[in-house]
């Protein structure tokens, strides 16, 4: 049987969305792994130790061995996927911004393959490039809309 493969160039949304997933489950390994090793966590291993005998302050290092290793692999992985972001990432080009920032551009890399998105890209003299966005329902209705700028907090330092 084979598998149906879709195009590199409609997967960018699905990158994006496994990218917030691997951030959330960096930050709560990340969590996991400090609590392992709290000074408080090894205290208290340590007294289970002395009172009891237990082996638990060497079954925890396992475990903290394993989470690292966990961490390790989605680091990988992280970087795997935003390869193929910034690969996707040469096809996306407007038209006459030849220097558009990458934060800037991959935003519009993650959402130009909706039909239902539209965009206006001007250059503000104190903000830099600025992305005016809506997004549209299948009946027309405005469902989101918004803008991004390339420096948001720039008017403050005037």
């Amino acid at each position: 049987m084979t598998q149906e493969v879709r195009p590199k160039r409609r997967a960018v949304r699905e990158y994006s969305q496994l990218l917030r997933i691997q951030e959330r489950l960096l930050s709560m390994l990340q969590e996991a792994l400090d609590e392992i090793g709290a000074p408080t966590t090894l205290n208290l291993l340590r007294e289970l130790r002395n009172r009891t005998g237990s082996r638990g302050l060497e079954d925890f290092g396992r475990i903290a061995n394993s989470v690292e290793a966990a961490i390790r692999d989605l680091k990988l992985l992280q970087s795997d996927v935003q390869k193929e972001l910034l690969d996707d990432r040469s096809d996306i080009s407007v038209e006459g911004v030849s220097n558009l920032p990458a934060p800037l551009a991959r935003f519009l890399a993650e959402r130009t393959q909706n039909e239902h998105f539209s965009y206006e890209v001007r250059q503000d003299a104190v903000r830099g490039w600025v992305i005016a966005w809506k997004e549209y329902t299948a009946a027309g209705i405005v469902r989101g809309f918004g803008q991004f700028y390339e420096r948001p907090y720039a008017w403050l330092d005037e």
